[in-house]
């Protein structure tokens, strides 16, 4: 007999086999946390409680914003631990709650189930203690245990509030002190604790006010991550370098980062992270709202805002807009739209007075679900790290917002193959209803930076193998007019930035003679190896030669390691003919092979006798990698990206009609293929005509 039969027929006969009515009651809060009732299930053959199994249930089926979830942790001795979750509705003919299990973490065969019954039932006013009882269903045969209600709080949180001495603390907010807000609202006075505690995390003031000098920011009085780490260890009561539910606040004047950061989670030093954060009240969350009659309850509202924001990132919560990018969780949807405390009113489509307008001072449905259900290790602070920099930063833009920086790639999915160079595009659009001045080389520079980061590994800055060094070139872009560049991610000056499996994040920063302009971050998935062949072949393509030659679209060699990078793409296309890889190698190959150019080389051996020599296509090689990087163009424009095949296949079009190669019908259809692809992808139509009058050119 299994451990889940002994408790199941145990549990039952122990709780009887009737009960009350369990049809939901108003006034009878059901949610909340149960655990295993008493008497334990026996081991078999001594009589004695079973101290092998520990388990508690969640239960969030009332109260304030209820997710209507059902979810548990269980926990056998030497056998592992698993953590459910269902999502449930209730069901009068069997008068309970019921739900199949959409999500496992753990060991699963100590849950093997696929649907549960939960049925609650006791307490007021049919007497006795809250109980909940579960069958679990599908599968094996199907097991009944009885819980006991043992708190409503799903988590249990001590926070510290610490402010600096040029600083203004603010821990609370009364809802009804600015006008615009829910017609509903209750006039309620929130502080941080009860902001969180009415929604189910119990967040206890544990201690705390102490006041920081500001001196310990150094001489400048700004705070860096170091300095706000260094004071949090000195004064916050509960620090320690291992995983608790503790959060420490700092209330800080202003971060090193300058007036457009609110408030930062800063704490990603050692292995507990995510346990601090900190709130700059001399940033742009103190500034006046002009033509706001209200203004100062404004300002209040967002620093006691930004607060709860904050702290709601050491849960590991992401902002609204970026639940695609979160590890460790169910992949979220996305929610742009969420009045929550994760999103951020400015950048809310509807405006940030038609977030105010909506907010009820809470959280989404999705991020609820997080911060009640989610596996203990991925939402304690200090456990899992964080998966990126959790800030509440203005997006500053030049020209009062007129220009936005973004980041994308040009094809269906943000997923690249193993090997797979990623080529991103980037795009600078005047957002505005007037013509602004800009640098037409503005992307092509210095003034772009560009960083990478992923999850459990330090943030690198991409350093491309080339930088380029323009005069100002002013020019006017017209409104909702872009400027485009593309770029080259995988490698640069620190190596292969993207080689590793896994998720990452890469924004970008302009830095303009108006400001400063940050993209919104662009996340994509790269692909561990599909085969034996991958793997092998690994190793020599992530080389410094290969990078460099895949960077600048081809090498004609004559220098021992870049005839050996072009051997190792030549390879590529060999044995792995259907990568994506393999579009990048031929297309490398093929442009030198096509396109006629010079090399320096050296006759004797006096280093100072060298010459320019001529190199001629070879139409013998050069045709079938043509083919093969352009043959099929949709899937070349999704790992070229639209701006590199387009300078390719003109290039090597021009070629292809010249003396050389002399084959004018083959660059017209290659140039008429591309600019079908372009028109069928959206690119702007005077970019595809230019691409049809380059095919007309060519075809005489």
């Amino acid at each position: 007999m299994s451990i889940d039969d002994i408790e199941g027929t145990t549990e039952a006969a122990a709780a009887g086999d009737t009960e009350p009515s369990a049809i939901p009651i108003p006034f009878q809060r059901r949610s909340g946390v149960y655990g295993l009732e008493l008497p334990r299930p026996t081991v078999p053959g001594t009589g004695g409680p079973s101290l092998l199994v520990l388990e508690e249930l969640r239960v969030d089926v009332d109260g304030l914003m209820p997710t209507m979830t059902v979810s548990g942790t269980r926990t056998q001795l030497f056998g592992g631990q698993v953590t459910w979750i269902a999502r449930v509705a209730w069901d009068a003919a069997q008068q309970g709650y019921t739900g199949t299990i959409f999500y496992r973490d753990g060991k699963t065969s100590l849950v093997p189930h696929t649907d549960v019954l939960v049925k609650l039932f006791g307490g007021f006013p049919f007497g006795g203690q809250r109980r909940a009882r579960v069958t679990f269903t599908g599968g094996p045969a199907a097991v009944t245990r009885t819980f006991v209600f043992r708190r409503t709080a799903f988590r249990e949180v001590g926070i510290e509030y610490d402010c600096a001495s040029d600083a203004t603390a603010v821990t609370d907010y009364r809802l009804h002190a600015h006008p615009n807000r829910p017609a509903d609202l209750p006039d309620t006075h929130l502080t941080i604790e009860s902001a969180f505690t009415r929604l189910g995390i119990a967040v206890t003031k544990t201690g705390g006010d102490d006041v920081v000098p500001v001196i310990k920011a150094g001489s400048d009085g700004l705070w860096t991550d170091i300095e706000m780490h260094d004071a949090m260890q000195v004064h916050w009561s509960k620090w320690a370098d291992a995983p608790q539910w503790q959060v420490w606040t700092l209330f800080a004047g202003r971060s090193i980062r300058g007036h457009g950061l609110g408030g930062i989670m800063f704490d990603d030093i050692g292995t507990a992270q995510r346990q601090g954060c900190a709130v700059f009240s001399n940033s742009f969350i103190s500034d006046p709202h002009p033509g706001d009659p209200d203004s100062d309850q404004a300002v209040q509202r967002l620093r006691f805002w930004t607060a709860v924001h904050e702290i709601g990132h050491t849960f590991n919560l992401a902002h609204s807009w970026d639940k695609d990018e979160m590890t460790r969780w169910i992949p979220l949807a996305e929610e742009p739209n969420a009045f929550s405390y994760m999103n951020y009113p400015f950048r809310f489509p509807a405006g940030e007075a038609a977030f105010w307008a909506g907010f009820r001072y809470g959280f989404s449905e999705n991020e609820l679900l997080f911060l009640r259900h989610a596996p203990e290790r991925v939402v304690k602070q200090g456990a899992a790290p964080w998966f990126d920099e959790h800030a509440f930063e203005q997006i500053r833009q030049a020209t009062s917002n007129a220009l936005e920086l973004s980041l994308r790639v040009n094809r269906p999915t943000t997923r690249f193959e193993a090997l797979e160079p990623v080529v991103a595009e980037v795009k600078l659009k005047n957002t505005s209803f007037v013509p602004v001045v800009v640098d037409r080389n503005a992307l092509l520079g210095e003034r772009l930076t560009v960083i990478v980061s992923a999850d459990g590994r330090d943030p690198r800055r991409w350093v491309p193998y080339a930088r380029h060094c323009y005069l100002d070139d002013p020019y006017i872009l017209k409104p909702g007019e872009s400027l485009y560049a593309p770029l080259f991610l995988s490698a640069g000056l620190n190596g292969f930035d993207l080689a590793e499996p896994g998720r990452y994040r890469i924004h970008a920063m302009l830095d303009t003679a108006s400001g400063e302009i940050l993209s919104a971050p662009l996340g994509i998935d790269v692909r561990p190896p599909r085969s034996r062949e991958e793997e092998l072949l690994a190793p020599d393509v992530y080389t410094d030669e290969v990078g460099r030659v895949l960077a600048f679209g081809g090498s004609r060699g004559h220098a021992p390691a870049l005839d050996r990078a072009n051997d190792v793409l030549r390879e590529a296309v060999e044995r792995l003919p259907d990568s994506a890889l393999a579009v990048h190698a031929a297309a490398a190959l093929g442009n030198t092979a096509a396109v006629p150019g010079r090399i320096l080389v050296q006759d004797s051996t006096d280093p100072r006798d060298r010459e320019f020599k001529d190199v001629v296509p070879d139409p013998e090689q050069a045709l079938p990698l043509i083919e093969k990087a352009y043959g099929n163009p949709v899937a070349a424009a999704d790992t070229l990206g639209h701006i590199g095949l387009t300078r390719q296949v003109e290039q090597v079009a021009v070629a292809l009609a010249a003396g050389g190669l002399g084959n004018p019908q083959e660059a017209a259809r290659l140039t008429n293929d591309l600019a079908d692809t372009l028109d069928a992808r959206g690119v702007l139509p005077s970019v595809v005509e230019s691409v049809r009058d380059t095919a007309a050119e060519l075809s005489g």
